[in-house]
């Protein structure tokens, strides 16, 4: 059970780490903080208790303005490119991860 349970929490942040780049590339006039609150609403907050919820609105909050994040990262049209670049393989890897984890096998 411990393996298993290890990868579906994998698996859920992985999936929040992909969903809030991706709609950070896709809305460039959407700050970061709104992009990461989108993907934690629609991934990991229907598994979190009420006590964890508001620790994860709190960290939101605390992401970095999307211009100060770019500069910090470097040329803003590269850094662009090899995000989408990444996050099509990382979406690729969660895909093949749920997909596991929806065979008979990977239950518990």
């Amino acid at each position: 059970h411990t393996a298993a349970e290890g990868l579906l929490w994998l698996v859920r942040g992985l999936d929040f780490t992909s969903q809030a780049l991706r709609h950070t590339l896709q809305n460039p006039d959407v700050e970061l903080s709104t992009s990461f609150r989108n993907a934690y609403t629609g991934t990991l907050k229907p598994h979190h208790s009420f006590m964890v919820k508001p620790i994860f609105s709190a960290a939101m909050s605390a992401t970095p303005y999307k211009k100060d994040f770019y500069v910090k990262m470097g040329n803003e049209e590269k850094l662009k490119v090899d995000m989408a670049k990444w996050l099509d393989a990382l979406e690729g890897q969660v895909k093949v991860l749920k997909e596991f984890q929806e065979r008979k096998e990977a239950k518990w």
